[in-house]
């Protein structure tokens, strides 16, 4: 690469998580390219692992749903390089590959995160809300400064608050449900108390809901009738989230999620739990203000979500809600009692002595060797 003034970043980058998750990424990537001085073009093409990839909204991801970010489109960036007679080439644009980019995303101390995982479960910061508060202000100043989704999302965003938002005042809320295992859950019957504070001071209000859980959005409609109302998104009635769901659109598993980010960014007060999808809605709108339920939060419903947390044992949102009442309150939403502490280490530790199995086995085998020969 040679040593320009605007160096091009040609970014390319596989995931296989949820939408929130990808947007929060890119962010971070976004952020790298600022610090070193680099135009960023994200090019999320065919090649690059993700659910949200539809070839028949274009070539790139990103700009399925988003204005290219740099100002100018990948497209536009590969047209260059293979035009002879444009002095851009390969040589000028910086890449990332795909472990530099996770490292950027998951560990540098300048991106940002929705929740304390990673390096933050062991070392979590001595003032949350502090941190939570400069978390978001990076997060705001990089979407504000790079980030614009495409006009016709904007428009399906402002014809649904036209004909269902405009002229009340609106509590958003936003239900993380299905898959989330990485950060505690929060069940229905948590937000009961904060939405009747908020009802009391505004009777007229809406509630804009925000779910991946069919059941959570039933339940809502149930108690607070007509007051509910949500977009037509595709949800799950599993602990499946929508976009592993192999019989949705890829588009419309991305669109779905982002007008609900928009949406929840345009109410005025904003109740959620840990989510990127939350976060994000903070990010779009600086003056949105919120009551983080899963804030203070470290064991819920047996799990531990601090520096015990394991990627494998700890079970996902609905597994751990959805057989209990959902208009109750659980006596462990947010502990771990001393059984369940040693039900969860003892899950633990069997999964371990199960891994530490099949490597010695694994090992014995090679000893061993190919058996030759057979007998008569």
């Amino acid at each position: 690469m040679r040593d320009t003034a605007s160096t091009f970043a040609r970014i390319e980058f596989s995931s296989g998580g949820g939408f929130g998750a990808w947007v929060l990424s890119s962010i971070n990537l976004l952020r790298h390219c600022e610090r070193m001085g680099w135009t960023p073009v994200l090019d999320y093409h065919a090649g690059c692992e993700n659910p949200f990839f539809d070839p028949t909204w274009g070539n790139n991801m990103w700009e399925q749903y988003f204005e290219p970010v740099g100002g100018v489109s990948a497209s536009a960036l590969r047209a260059r390089v293979d035009d002879p007679g444009d002095p851009l080439d390969a040589a000028d644009l910086a890449t990332l590959g795909q472990d530099e980019a996770l490292r950027i995303i998951e560990e540098h101390p300048e991106s940002v995160y929705t929740f304390t995982f990673g390096h933050w479960r062991h070392h979590p910061p001595e003032d949350l809300r502090a941190w939570y508060d400069d978390q978001r202000r990076e997060g705001r100043r990089t979407v504000a400064r790079w980030i614009r989704p495409k006009a016709h999302i904007l428009e399906k965003v402002e014809a649904f608050r036209r004909k269902h938002l405009d002229g009340r005042r609106v509590l958003g809320i936003h239900m993380r449900g299905t898959d989330l295992h990485y950060a505690p859950p929060v069940s229905p019957a948590e937000y009961f108390d904060e939405i009747a504070d908020f009802l009391a001071t505004e009777p007229e209000a809406r509630i804009y809901l925000a779910t991946d859980q069919a059941q959570y959005l039933a339940l809502m409609k149930k108690r607070y009738g007509n007051r509910v109302v949500a977009f037509d998104c595709d949800r799950s009635t599993t602990s499946v989230a929508p976009f592993e769901l192999d019989e949705l659109s890829p588009y419309k598993k991305g669109e779905d999620v982002l007008i609900d980010i928009l949406l929840l960014s345009r109410c005025d007060f904003l109740l959620k739990g840990a989510s990127n999808v939350g976060e994000l809605a903070m990010y779009f709108n600086p003056e949105l203000r919120c009551r983080d339920l899963s804030l203070d939060k470290r064991r819920a419903f047996g799990q531990d979500y601090g520096a015990g947390w394991d990627v494998v044992s700890n079970r996902p949102a609905w597994e751990l809600i959805g057989t209990r009442d959902l208009e109750a309150v659980a006596a462990d939403a947010a502990s771990q009692s001393v059984g369940q502490a040693l039900l969860y280490l003892l899950r633990r530790e069997i999964r371990s002595r199960i891994v530490r199995g099949v490597r010695w086995a694994r090992r014995r085998w090679a000893l061993r060797g190919p058996r030759t020969g057979l007998r008569a």
